[in-house]
């Protein structure tokens, strides 16, 4: 059970970008969800080598530091 003020919160402004871009054509969701897709041979490859090398930890939200 959820309590009643819970329930009368305004939806988080991440939860109003994802109901927006829900109905948009051609945009693929990386967040909330499963993919409808398998993920591409390519993609697992990098990944499983990112894991073996160590690159374990979250990113920082500004992003990537290239």
């Amino acid at each position: 059970m959820i309590a009643k003020h819970i329930e009368q919160l305004a939806p988080s402004g991440i939860r109003q970008f994802f109901d927006l871009v829900l109905g948009m054509p051609d945009v693929i969701s990386l967040g909330v969800g499963e993919p409808d897709f398998i993920t591409p041979w390519r993609a697992r490859e990098k990944a499983i080598t990112a894991l073996e090398e160590g690159m374990t930890s979250y990113t920082s939200n500004k992003g990537l530091f290239v």
